[in-house]
């Protein structure tokens, strides 16, 4: 058999594909380059049966910690890299800083065993039904991750919050719950719970009369200037938007055309109500 790619994790990107089939794959990868070549990496075929053990996954269009949920609960998995992370089995998958020289933030790194009946495996991942972790599910904390965590920094940008979208509870994430806490006299310990949930649901201001600042308070499209256009930049990312600015110009523009095709809503490039919707905003007018 020639160079391929472990069966196990063609099922796998497979799965990925059929949840999230509008997603960006420019980041995709799974052969490895000559600097692999240059060096032991599961990038490389095995010698005995010539697989690829390894498979990069682009993380624009889907939830790639949904994504990394899901292998570490799979037999065939030795270690998944995200976004500076990694999860091992020799660390039972206990998250740990990953100090290696590329960052893994532009896609997902999944190894698999090199044990035959592992890495033939045709068992499903579990990407396509998983269902999505919503905010209220769980309690949250520091270092709590997925797309809960998305959906209250989402609802935190919608109060005034400028926090980054990517379904990690950091440093900026906690420190900001803990201001709200403690403005709504709540315990400020920054562990989101039912009464945080409730608080932060009941706080989302209404939207000024004609202001068209807050998102979702109006349609935005080339030429609109504000703090809700910041809010659309921010949420869509750097990365198809360009610099965070609060002008609506053709970066943006061609983010939110990325955006909509990617949710399969109409591809307009003009950010209404069902385009707020999608975003999680609640649209007020």
């Amino acid at each position: 058999m020639g160079v391929h790619l472990a069966p196990t994790l063609r099922v796998l990107r497979d799965e990925i594909d059929t949840r999230w089939p509008r997603r960006d794959r420019r980041s995709d990868g799974w052969l490895g380059d000559a600097s692999h070549q240059a060096r032991h990496s599961d990038h490389n075929p095995d010698p005995d049966d010539r697989s690829v053990n390894a498979v990069d996954v682009d993380v624009d269009g889907i939830d790639p910690l949904l994504v990394v949920r899901q292998a570490v609960a799979h037999p065939a998995t030795q270690y998944v890299i995200y976004n500076r992370m990694i999860w091992s089995r020799t660390r039972d998958f206990r998250a740990a800083r990953y100090t290696g020289s590329n960052p893994h933030d532009k896609h997902v790194h999944v190894s698999v065993s090199h044990q035959r009946a592992l890495e033939d495996s045709r068992r499903p991942w579990g990407v396509a039904a998983a269902t999505a972790a919503r905010l209220g599910d769980r309690v949250l904390r520091a270092g709590s991750r997925g797309g809960d965590v998305r959906e209250l920094q989402t609802l935190a940008n919608g109060l005034g919050a400028r926090l980054t979208v990517d379904g990690v509870f950091g440093p900026a994430t906690t420190a900001w719950v803990r201001s709200f806490q403690s403005a709504r006299d709540l315990t400020p310990d920054a562990v989101v719970g039912t009464r945080t949930v409730a608080a932060l649901r009941r706080g989302v201001p209404p939207a000024p009369a004609h202001s068209g600042r807050a998102a979702g308070s109006r349609t935005v499209r080339v030429g609109r200037v504000g703090d809700d256009v910041a809010f659309v930049q921010r949420f869509i990312g750097v990365g198809r938007c360009g610099p965070v600015t609060g002008r609506f110009g053709p970066a943006t523009e061609s983010g939110v055309r990325w955006y909509q095709e990617m949710r399969g809503l109409a591809v307009d490039g003009v950010v209404g109500a069902a385009t707020w919707a999608a975003m999680g905003v609640r649209v007020t007018y």
